[in-house]
């Protein structure tokens, strides 16, 4: 059980190209959406469905309570029941090949909650199709903060009418650029702006 524990929580799922593993992905929805959300330990037991092959793997966490609202009902219902110790269970399956699936209403939230995540970080997502000069500040007479080479990929941190104060995913330095001088990695998000 201990290795199925192990193999789950390096295990990786990927959405639109971001990936990360399994416990990433709980510990990442627990901080997101709980106050006070705390990983107390992972446990595992035989599947009943299939104890040769697969293990129910459980993140057990405690919470206080919700703090990002839910997208319904019955998912605010599901978070608003976590206020003790309550678990996201994975079904791990070991049959052929290794295939990991949700197993309950907390561990369908959680992937749910990694694809908003995903969506969001990419949605922010541009790169420059050509040389970028970073502006210090929102005048195209400011200082230069920075050069950002061709095809450069930048997050936006903040809009503000026609431009954009942007960073590179590796630095916590931003700057400020005109919204023309970008394309988005997203289609669907820049048809949408």
């Amino acid at each position: 059980m201990a290795k199925d524990i192990d193999r789950l929580q390096r295990a990786e799922c990927e959405y639109k190209g971001i990936t990360a593993s399994f416990d990433e992905l709980t510990q990442a929805y627990i901080l997101k959406v709980y106050e006070q959300g705390e990983l107390l330990r992972w446990q595992a037991e035989p599947s009943p469905f299939n104890p040769e092959t697969e293990t129910l793997v459980t993140a057990v966490f405690s919470a206080k309570r919700q703090k990002i609202p839910a997208d319904t009902a019955a998912i605010a219902q599901i978070r608003n029941e976590s206020t003790n110790t309550v678990g996201i269970t994975w079904r791990y399956s070991t049959l052929a090949a290794t295939r990991i699936t949700a197993h309950g209403n907390f561990a369908l939230d959680a992937m749910a909650v990694f694809r908003k995540t995903v969506d969001d970080f990419v949605g922010r997502m541009v790169y420059a199709p050509s040389a970028i000069e970073l502006r210090s500040e929102i005048s195209t007479d400011a200082p230069i903060h920075a050069l950002v080479e061709p095809g450069a990929v930048m997050l936006i941190e903040e809009e503000h009418d026609t431009w954009l104060r942007v960073r590179q995913p590796s630095s916590t330095d931003t700057g400020w650029l005109r919204r023309k001088q970008i394309q988005f990695i997203d289609e669907q998000h820049a048809r949408s702006n």
